[in-house]
């Protein structure tokens, strides 16, 4: 099996690295910069990225053992690569996610009276809900694409979500997941 290699913001020196983290701060909200700052700054050693972009037919049946070979190689890399300083890039007490949402153009309004809105959040892939109800915090940002969606999505516009998450909560996410999963 093939190593997986999870970026760390600690690899600030390459370009791509550097433009992720000011376009990051500079889309954040003023709640969560200075934790941000804190994740890209001083704890970047501590943190691993994950982007999530993957297919979104995916059979979900495929989702609970794609993210344990995730996870597991992880692990396994902080025994299995061949120094010690490599080992401890792999120590990651955070996780900075990335994903894709849907947001309902009048999320931010007050409810009608009827109370019968549809949901303000449609999220692409059921494990970043997982992993937003798990964040310590997390923000969105609205993503510069043309709006090529589904008709039951004419109401949403699509945004990206950054999420936070302990490390230490990865075991619930995935006993989460394989429950979600499993229910199906």
């Amino acid at each position: 099996m093939s190593k997986v290699k999870v970026p760390q913001f600690s690899s600030l020196d390459h370009k791509c690295m550097i433009e992720l983290k000011e376009f990051l701060l500079k889309s954040c909200k003023e709640d969560s910069v200075s934790n941000l700052r804190s994740l890209l700054g001083e704890k970047a050693h501590d943190v691993g990225l994950l982007v999530s972009q993957r297919v979104v037919n995916l059979p979900p049946q495929l989702l609970p053992p794609l993210y344990d070979a995730l996870f597991d190689e992880v692990s396994w890399a902080t025994e299995d690569e061949p120094t010690e300083e490599l080992q401890k890039s792999f120590c990651f007490k955070s996780y900075l996610m990335i994903s894709k949402i849907y947001k309902h153009k009048n999320a931010n309004k007050k409810m009608g009276k009827s109370g019968d809105r549809e949901e303000d959040i449609i999220y692409s892939k059921p494990e970043d809900e997982l992993f937003d109800q798990l964040s310590s915090w997390s923000f969105g940002f609205p993503l510069h694409t043309q709006q090529v969606t589904a008709n039951e999505l004419k109401d949403y516009r699509p945004m990206g979500l950054v999420m936070a998450v302990d490390a230490s909560k990865v075991g619930i996410f995935r006993k989460q997941l394989h429950s979600l999963i499993d229910e199906s």
